[in-house]
């Protein structure tokens, strides 16, 4: 994992109330002293991006931190 590697990290439930998801993550990660954003950029359907918000998409169009996408 991360910490073997020396690299703190962990996960946390957050909630976007109105806020994009992309947005959230973000501010969130912005709140916790965070200066880079590590995600996975999966394709998916058209479909299942419309219902499910295209949150990589949204960080993208919105960059408010350093982000490195994994695929």
């Amino acid at each position: 994992g991360l910490r073997t590697r020396g690299l703190a990290a962990e996960a946390a439930s957050i909630q976007a109330g109105a806020r994009s998801i992309a947005t959230a993550i973000q501010e969130h990660a912005l709140e916790i002293g965070g200066k880079l954003l590590v995600m996975g950029g999966y394709g998916h359907s058209r479909v299942r991006d419309f219902v499910l918000g295209g949150a990589t998409e949204g960080i993208l169009s919105d960059l408010r931190l350093p982000v490195l996408l994994s695929h």
